[in-house]
């Protein structure tokens, strides 16, 4: 197959997804926030504890760019950053009692989402879907080798 060929296929895969997901919708699962504040809010969640420097690297995002959707997060009062005790130059965040409600909403959103999206499907094609993700994730991620074996 052709760069071209390629390419387009990989592309047109992903404005399908894209679209499924609703990714592209000005608001999160029709709340009052983006994607990429949602991704911000699941992040610093997970991280439990996270510092700027580890939000920016874990969502592979400019540092700059980062600390303007916390800025706009803070200022919604959904999560608070504060001076690190063990390094004065950093900053703690974490997400405020009304950052972690949206988060739970968004999460149950995204989960019906989800559900909706593979409802029509049979529990043999829920299986095979599985494992496509799967495959696709894991050849994404290069954990596998081009023979199909784990790296």
């Amino acid at each position: 197959m052709k760069d071209r060929e390629l390419a387009e296929q990989v592309r047109a895969f992903n404005r399908l997804y894209t679209e499924a997901i609703g990714s592209l919708a000005d608001r999160h699962e029709g709340l009052d926030v983006t994607l990429a504040q949602s991704r911000v809010l699941y992040t610093v969640n997970s991280l439990n504890g996270a510092q700027v420097n580890q939000i920016a690297e874990r969502l592979d995002l400019d540092l700059a760019y980062t600390s303007r959707l916390l800025g706009t997060l803070e200022d919604e009062q959904l999560l608070q950053r504060t001076i690190s005790s063990q390094d004065r130059r950093q900053r703690d965040v974490a997400l405020t009692a009304k950052g972690s409600q949206l988060l739970d909403e968004i999460e149950r959103r995204s989960n019906q989402r989800a559900l909706d999206l593979v409802g029509h499907l049979t529990p043999r094609q829920v299986t095979r879907l599985i494992k496509a993700m799967d495959t696709i994730a894991s050849l994404i991620s290069r954990k596998e080798s081009a023979d199909g074996q784990p790296d």
